[in-house]
């Protein structure tokens, strides 16, 4: 099974119905016609470039992690232009009573 490109796909279907210019044949091609174009739209991620995206989201979690790592292994976390994050279950936040109990999710 071959991937047509645009002008290929449409020789195709004007190969299939080039004599069908009945009703239905022509809602077919319709059909087919605002079909591709939909498919191509949502292809070109109606102009969002989820690449760079990708990369400025992975290049935070590169520094959220650099930050951590040498930071002395706090569970303190600050990345520019957030506000500071601190873990409410790191050591010097637990009690003994906390063991014991359980806590309900927020």
């Amino acid at each position: 099974m071959s991937i047509l490109n645009r002008e290929e796909f449409f020789a195709r279907l004007d190969s299939r119905l080039a004599n069908d210019t009945s009703d239905d044949g022509i809602a077919f091609l319709e059909d087919m016609t605002d079909t591709y174009n939909d498919l191509e739209r949502r292809a070109s991620g109606d102009g969002v470039d989820w690449e760079a995206k990708c990369k400025e989201l992975d290049e935070s979690w590169k520094k959220r992690y650099r930050h951590r790592f040498f930071s002395g292994g706090g569970n303190e976390m600050f990345v520019e232009g957030e506000k500071e994050v601190v873990d409410e279950y790191s050591p010097e936040n637990i009690k003994v009573d906390d063991l014991f109990t359980v806590k309900e999710e927020k």
